[in-house]
């Protein structure tokens, strides 16, 4: 039997006991209790030991005695300190001259030959010294050098590994040796060559500069540590192979270098212009104190109205503050420039603490005179082509976090806590959209990362409330657009137009997203397609006048009305087990039941945009309807037990669905693929076995009805209303009865024939 402790996620673990640190006095304790007679295991209550442990003790009891009377002598001893001899303090003076003498040479030094020349120094100073310190002996130890290095201060020092001694008797017979050879050979000084070895730290300058000290503080790989011996190597003739085995590189990455070796050399000669470099702290000036200051109120102004800000809007803002400031300052900043860089703003947000501002990298900037033109535009393209609202349709895409719950509720503070993959980052994008009558809602087209999750194995997807696309990043593609357009949007306005008895013309008005192709006009003739002018997405896109913000709305209401039923009816759930076992189904479910709660009149009335007559001042306006719906979810939030939540915690989570996912989300969003098990490679989900009625539940469902009608017929006592619901219930209940007589009747033909090819 495993055990280990088990984590709260269920997995064992190994755990690191905390080691008992048993003093000699209570050791000495143990042993005086055993003597006058108590047991172990009443020794091991007392004290607050284990058996096991009172037990060693006792067996050690005369080694632990003997410890006993030893420390009893060192009582009342002081600490002292070692006072260095004058021969000891005389060699680290001598051996610190010599080192720099060396480091001002260029000489390398070594750890070992330090030691060598301390040792020689010591036994040099002690012959000339005096004979208090004649016995004294000294052994160059790691310890001391670490000790020595340090009273010195010579940090500087650049200390390097193991070296070879030179052989100097070696190197003296050596020329003329070699001088013999050129005479022997009759060689002249241009035909002598030599070539040697060394590494090179391309990219790395001085230690004590600003530049190198922040890259020592960043992790990962240092660019200073990338040497460079491979030009000698091609040099002598070495293949790109075997330069890489010798200096432990790919050969692609040692034929990358050879093809840089001018633009290399050349840092090569830069980095030397380095030296000296001191690091510097600049100190900002009152213009740009002042300046930076009601920049950071304007920023939590625009978060506080929920205004959208990005990065480049708040540089563009920041130079005018800049400019007013220094116009009012004093003369001192009177000659400072300020360019609003990004090294300039990730400080000043950082100084500022606006970790809780939403900023987007790059917004466009909304073409306000265009899209004031464009109702003129739409008007004469509509007469020209004499279409009535009825036949105007427009869809937007949206970002959907399916499993997202606001961030001061106790459930999305504790999976933020967790690693790995975070279900609250699962994304999948809707298709949503409908014409300018309100007559008539497209059905949503939901895309998700995988083709065929757990939650619908068994499902025929063709029924669901949603046409079921598959991308591996969720996103609503060319291809994925087209085949809606050609698969779905075409067939299903041509059947509303013909069941409406208007001609099969339709205008179909799209914004300019990556995934619209700009050639759908061609794929079917009775149907134009007109994109909005560029950058006037926010204020003419009819879907994003509020129906998508109120939909989302909905679909949160909704998921809180479930919880709250789940964890209060008669098979109570905890609500960490209810949001658990919420799955993509659910999920589904929910987006069809929102997507119905948006009404004709509010179709209609978010095209006034760009149809002014379809302004209706007698209807509720989505604000105040999404409004009213975050109230009603902030009330049930607090019967969830969400004490913390408030109406602008719901705001924000209702606006967190239009991010945009992160590298590090795909990368989780793949691991999750795999854990999951989900190939769209494979042909795998089609040959799920499709889930089918039986006749056994067939029977359980007709017999519930049956009690739940006798409960109506004996409780109601009104015998019309009765009646009516009974016939009602039949008469919802036909389709599944003749599903049940054709179920059994093709069960009995198969009996019939198992049993005639049995007697066979």
């Amino acid at each position: 039997m495993d055990k280990r402790k088990k984590t709260s996620d269920g997995n064992a673990a190994s755990v690191k006991k905390k080691r008992l640190v048993i003093t000699l006095e209570q050791k000495c304790d143990v042993i005086e209790r055993h003597e006058r007679g108590h047991s172990n295991s009443k020794i091991g209550r007392d004290v607050g030991m284990p058996e096991s442990t009172v037990r060693n003790i006792i067996k050690h009891a005369g080694e632990i005695k003997k410890k006993g009377k030893v420390a009893s002598t060192f009582c009342g001893l002081q600490t002292t300190t070692r006072n260095r001899s004058v021969t000891m303090i005389e060699m680290e003076r001598l051996l610190a001259v010599w080192i720099d003498d060396c480091n001002k040479k260029c000489i390398p030094l070594s750890r070992a030959a330090i030691q060598t020349k301390a040792s020689s120094l010591f036994k040099a100073v002690k012959e000339n010294g005096n004979e208090v310190d004649s016995e004294e002996t000294f052994s160059a130890s790691g310890g001391w050098f670490d000790r020595f290095k340090n009273r010195v201060h010579l940090h500087h020092v650049k200390i390097t590994g193991e070296i070879a001694s030179a052989d100097e008797n070696m190197a003296a017979n050596y020329p003329d040796v070699l001088k013999k050879i050129i005479g022997e050979g009759g060689y002249t000084d241009q035909p002598i060559f030599n070539v040697g070895g060394t590494g090179l730290f391309w990219k790395k300058i001085p230690f004590r500069t600003y530049i190198f000290k922040k890259e020592k503080t960043q992790p990962g790989f240092k660019v200073s540590n990338d040497h460079l011996t491979i030009f000698e190597q091609r040099e002598c003739s070495h293949s790109n192979s075997k330069t890489g085995q010798d200096v432990g590189m790919p050969e692609s990455a040692v034929q990358n270098i050879i093809k840089h070796t001018s633009e290399i050399q050349g840092k090569d000669n830069v980095a030397p212009a380095f030296c000296g470099l001191q690091t510097t702290t600049r100190n900002r000036s009152v213009t740009m104190i002042e300046m930076e200051r009601p920049l950071a109120v304007w920023i939590e102004d625009c978060n506080d109205k929920h205004i959208s800000h990005s990065k480049t809007a708040m540089q563009t803002n920041a130079p005018s503050l800049f400019k007013v400031e220094k116009e009012n300052g004093n003369e001192i900043d009177s000659e400072e420039t300020f360019t609003a860089n990004s090294g300039c703003f990730d400080p000043f947000k950082n100084q500022s603490q606006l970790h809780n501002v939403k900023i987007t990298e790059k917004v466009a900037t909304t073409d306000e005179n265009m899209a004031a033109k464009f109702p003129d535009i739409l008007k004469k393209i509509i007469e020209e082509g004499g279409y009535t609202d009825q036949q105007i349709f427009n869809v937007d895409e949206t970002g959907l976090f399916w499993k997202r719950l606001p961030s001061r509720t106790y459930i999305s503070k504790k999976e933020n806590t967790q690693p790995g993959f975070k279900v609250s980052r699962d994304r999948l994008t809707l298709l949503l959209g409908g014409n300018a009558e309100g007559d008539f809602k497209l059905k949503p087209m939901l895309v998700y990362w995988s083709r065929n999750p757990h939650a619908l194995r068994g499902y025929n997807q063709q029924s669901l409330p949603v046409l079921w696309r598959s991308n591996k990043k969720a996103w609503v593609t060319k291809a994925i657009f087209e085949d809606w357009f050609s698969s779905y949007f075409s067939p299903a306005v041509e059947k509303y137009c013909k069941d409406s008895n208007i001609a099969f013309k339709v205008l179909l008005i799209l914004d300019n997203a990556p995934g619209h192709p700009t050639t759908l006009g061609s794929l079917c003739e009775n149907i134009k397609v007109i994109f909005l002018p560029p950058n006037t997405a926010s204020l003419l896109q009819p879907m994003n006048q509020g129906t998508i913000a109120t939909f989302k709305a909905y679909y949160l209401r909704k998921i809180f009305e479930q919880a709250v039923a789940k964890t209060t009816g008669e098979e109570v759930m905890s609500l960490t087990d209810f949001w658990e076992n919420y799955n993509i189904r659910d999920a589904i479910e929910n987006i069809h039941h929102a997507w119905q709660q948006i009404t004709t009149n509010s179709m209609r009335e978010i095209w006034k945009c760009i149809l002014p007559h379809c302004a209706n001042s007698n209807s509720e306006g989505f604000l105040s309807q999404k409004q009213a719906v975050i109230e009603e979810i902030t009330n049930t939030g607090r019967k969830l037990g969400f004490d913390e939540l408030e109406s602008d915690n719901v705001l924000e989570l209702l606006e967190s669905h239009s991010e945009e996912l992160t590298d590090d989300d795909f990368l989780h969003l793949d691991q999750q693929r795999v854990f999951e098990g989900v190939d769209n490679d494979t042909e795998e989900a089609d040959n799920v076995q499709m889930k089918e009625f039986n006749l056994k539940e067939f029977e359980d469902i007709f017999q519930a009805l049956e009690v739940v009608k006798q409960k109506i017929m004996d409780a109601d006592p009104n015998v019309d209303r009765r009646i009516q619901i009974h016939q009602d219930v039949d008469k919802a209940l036909c389709t599944y009865q003749r599903m049940y007589e054709d179920l059994k009747k093709e069960k009995t033909i198969q009996s019939t024939l198992l049993k005639y090819f049995k007697q066979e």
